[in-house]
């Protein structure tokens, strides 16, 4: 028979690795934060407000309406929005709707935000402002605005080339009657991924730096989190540490990529800019090559710190990071803060003050369970406001980042050596 003290040993034997693993788990949550559970709390309260708000400003502007003599015949205009579509892709689609409004001198009518991950109809508010605000009506009054049966409101879908089919829209919609309805969606990632959005650029570029306005709860913590952190907003007199943003994917984002690779597909969006390609990380793209499109759309921690490294060399000063994520494994994250805090490493790359110093990424954003649903704005706007942004020229939600980043307050300042595509 074994002695107690036999029992004793065999018990700590099993035990201490069981510690071990439990403390590690704990270290890695409490440090990197949760991304496989939905810990919100939808604040339908605020979202019910908010569409009553919406209701009495439509309401209150179209009263306005009445009282201006050049407004007497005004003109609207509903365009059909892809379903389905993530954050990043429906906001940059209602941004470039709205831009099509006012450019053909009709108000827009503007619609719910669609949130995929429960499958409802957002207010647009609580996320964008400059298109629920510039001469835009909430759809609620679409059929006030558009009678059916009115002689005034037509049905129209806009088919067009790539090449013409922005100047086709634009036609369309200087018809004379006073609601059109826009049946098929008009813009996606084919259409902006070619070159033909080049020649809209400037445009847009413009419309965004003048009407491009987050909502109060994003910005709200935003504030947050740049002073939690000690993040500094680049050309800022605040305090906090000026930073480099790198967005990185999960591993569930390996799939578009192995698609991308069999389709010979290249970069998407405003990725294709010749003044953002130019900032890619050798060696360049060759989209006809499988093997090609997987380096650069799903980088290794190798490829993602070569890209560090180049700005950090030109800019030494710059000792914070922060990562923006939708949900990398914590091992991904722990693999590259180790290499960020390796002073071997940092003096090897010619880092010229040593290892990064400061490491924080977006399971670390200060919110109450309540806000979660603005995280990916958060995450956008960090992004945009970072002093170096490193993203995925594959990825929609980098191409986002980049255009308002070149769009905004940043434009003058030669932003385009301030961006690395991986």
């Amino acid at each position: 028979m074994k002695s107690a003290s036999s029992h004793n040993r065999l018990r700590a034997r099993v035990l201490v690795p069981v510690v071990v693993v439990v403390a590690v788990y704990l270290l890695y949550s409490s440090y990197f934060g949760t991304t496989t559970t939905d810990n919100s709390n939808p604040p339908y309260t605020l979202y019910a407000d908010l569409n009553q708000k919406e209701e009495e400003a439509g309401q209150k502007f179209l009263e306005s309406l009445q009282l201006i003599e050049t407004q007497k015949n005004p003109k609207f205009v509903l365009f059909r929005q892809h379903e389905g579509a993530d954050f990043g892709n429906q906001a940059q689609e209602i941004l470039l709707h709205h831009h099509l409004a006012l450019l053909s001198s009709r108000f827009y009518i503007y619609q719910p935000l669609y949130w995929k991950p429960r499958n409802e109809q957002l207010p647009l508010s609580a996320f964008l402002l400059g298109a629920t605000e510039e001469r835009a009506v909430p759809a609620s009054f679409v059929e006030k605005l558009c009678a059916k049966g009115s002689d005034d409101v037509v049905h129209i879908k806009i088919q067009s080339s790539r090449e013409d089919l922005w100047d086709t829209a634009l036609s369309a919609l200087k018809r004379k009657e006073s609601c059109v309805i826009v049946d098929n969606p008009i813009i996606d990632t084919a259409y902006l991924s070619s070159p033909s959005a080049d020649a809209i650029w400037p445009l847009f570029q413009k419309y965004l730096s003048r009407w491009f306005r987050w909502s109060p709860q994003v910005l709200d913590i935003v504030e947050r989190t740049q002073t939690q952190l000690n993040l500094r907003r680049q050309f800022s007199s605040l305090q906090g540490e000026p930073y480099i943003a790198v967005h990185l994917h999960r591993k569930a984002f390996l799939d578009v990529c192995e698609t991308a690779a069999q389709r010979n597909s290249g970069l998407v969006n405003w990725a294709n800019l010749p003044a953002i390609q130019s900032t890619m990380l050798p060696p360049r793209l060759d989209s006809r090559n499988a093997s090609s499109v997987m380096e650069h759309c799903n980088p290794s921690l190798l490829r993602v710190m070569e890209a560090i490294d180049r700005q950090v060399r030109r800019k030494p000063y710059l000792r914070t990071i922060h990562i923006v994520h939708d949900g990398v494994s914590s091992k991904d994250l722990w693999k590259l803060e180790h290499a960020l805090r390796n002073p071997e490493r940092a003096q090897r790359a010619g880092w010229t003050y040593g290892p990064i110093k400061s490491v924080s990424h977006s399971g670390m954003v200060p919110h109450e369970p309540e806000e979660t649903d603005f995280l990916v704005g958060v995450d956008v706007e960090l992004a945009r406001r970072a002093e170096v942004f490193i993203g995925n020229g594959y990825s929609t939600l980098s191409s986002y980042i980049i255009a308002l980043r070149m769009g905004g307050d940043l434009v003058s300042t030669g932003i385009t050596e301030d961006i690395s595509l991986l």
